[in-house]
């Protein structure tokens, strides 16, 4: 065979954004056949409708090499989301929404608790719904993110209900990478069942953990809500890590 170049992207983040929520698209509404592996090959390797050469040259490789064997170029897909790159501006209705920094690097502790328990409820339900208001919480009209009010989500998360599913399940694709690397960084605040023990049910949401750090003091609950989600979880860290004695 002829030695043909194709290029496949090695982590999450070098998808392009096209690439990117056509593949999230595909993760939430095909099963693993082999129909999805071929897809998912295709998406990989960025070919477009047009590309009838390109077509034609990734066809040839399905044709001779074993997809087992093309799979392992690119298992990072199956082992770990590690995605950080939100979808850049989006248009709903008449107005533009700005994405968050990458790795969710500008929400506030508020914003982040919000939207966490949210993408709990969309994992447990699959409901559509549960993704607008993540968005809602996610994009902003305005790049320096004015101050945060869930009793607001409501009317926020309206505008959302014309973006398409695939701009949907790109930005929580995306919100789980930043997520996974969160858990990653501030074990403690994201505690492991223990191998063989059953799921715990969820001893807090992150709202809570909140109202615990402001000790009843209504002025300090405001402030604590502003913090950056970082700062907020760097904390919590430290207050889950038994003092030296």
């Amino acid at each position: 065979m002829k030695k043909i170049k194709l290029y496949i992207p090695t982590t999450w983040d070098e998808m392009t954004e096209r690439q990117f929520e056509k593949i999230a698209f595909l993760f939430n509404t095909s099963e693993t056949s082999i129909k999805f592996y071929i897809k998912l090959f295709f998406l990989l390797n960025n070919v477009k409708w047009w590309q009838f050469a390109k077509k034609a040259k990734v066809r040839i490789v399905l044709r001779n090499i074993p997809l087992s064997d093309l799979h392992k170029a690119y298992e990072y897909i199956f082992k770990e989301n590690n995605r950080t790159v939100f979808p850049k501006a989006l248009k709903a209705g008449k107005t533009i929404y700005f994405p968050p920094q990458n790795k969710i690097a500008n929400l506030t502790a508020d914003e982040f608790a919000v939207i966490d328990d949210l993408h709990i409820k969309w994992r447990e339900t699959k409901d559509l719904e549960f993704l607008r208001y993540m968005l809602a919480v996610l994009y902003t009209p305005d790049k320096a993110r004015s101050v945060f009010d869930k009793n607001d989500l409501h009317e926020k998360a309206i505008p959302f209900k014309k973006v398409s599913l695939q701009k949907l399940f790109a930005v929580e694709q995306a919100y789980f990478g930043c997520k996974n690397a969160l858990v990653k960084r501030f074990p403690k605040a994201f505690p492991k069942p223990k191998p063989g023990a059953a799921k715990p049910k969820k001893k807090y949401g992150f709202s809570k953990v909140i109202l615990t750090m402001a000790k009843g003091d209504l002025s300090k609950l405001d402030l604590i809500k502003k913090v950056n989600v970082y700062t907020f979880l760097e904390q919590f860290e430290e207050d889950l890590t038994p003092a030296n004695k």
